[in-house]
């Protein structure tokens, strides 16, 4: 399977991913998932200054998530899947990308929002994807670094 890991984090690409968990998945590609930033080159560009010579970024929309996932498995890569939601990842799940688990990483502060952990946030809206998504047998945990212990969501974990 081309998915080493599947990943919502607000940031997308930063320093936990492409040094703690690109080698720790032996990933060599990044795949990042997000209309917004697909459409805008210049943050683009920015995103890209995170990474390092050796790691192959992608950006792609939704709607070219599947194609983009069979490209990766042809070039026989292995990527992390980064998208900035849960509502994203339940999208991606929608449009035929499996994976079997969800790692949260990191969710913004916001209005309206709850603590989870000091890195992860959750609105109303996250509570729904988060409860989709574990409907259809993903597993999801937040784990902002290979280096610390996960936390279960739902099953036992955090109360919706």
């Amino acid at each position: 399977m081309p998915l080493a890991l599947v990943r919502v984090d607000s940031r997308l690409i930063h320093g936990q991913v492409v040094e703690g968990w690109v080698p720790h998945v032996k990933a060599n590609c990044l795949l990042v998932v997000n209309d917004d930033l697909a459409a805008n080159p210049f943050l683009r560009s920015v995103m890209e200054l995170a990474g390092n010579p050796s790691l192959r970024i992608v950006f792609c929309t939704l709607d070219e998530v599947s194609a983009a996932v069979t490209e990766i498995d042809r070039r026989a890569e292995r990527a992390i899947l980064l998208c900035a939601t849960p509502a994203d990842a339940a999208r991606v799940l929608a449009r035929g990308v499996r994976f079997d688990a969800l790692n949260i990483g990191n969710l913004h502060f916001g209005a309206g929002r709850v603590e989870i952990t000091p890195s992860v946030f959750f609105a109303p809206e996250d509570y729904e994807s988060v409860d989709a998504l574990q409907r259809q047998g993903v597993q999801v945990e937040v784990r902002g670094t290979p280096f610390e212990p996960g936390k279960s969501v739902g099953g036992g974990g955090f109360e919706f």
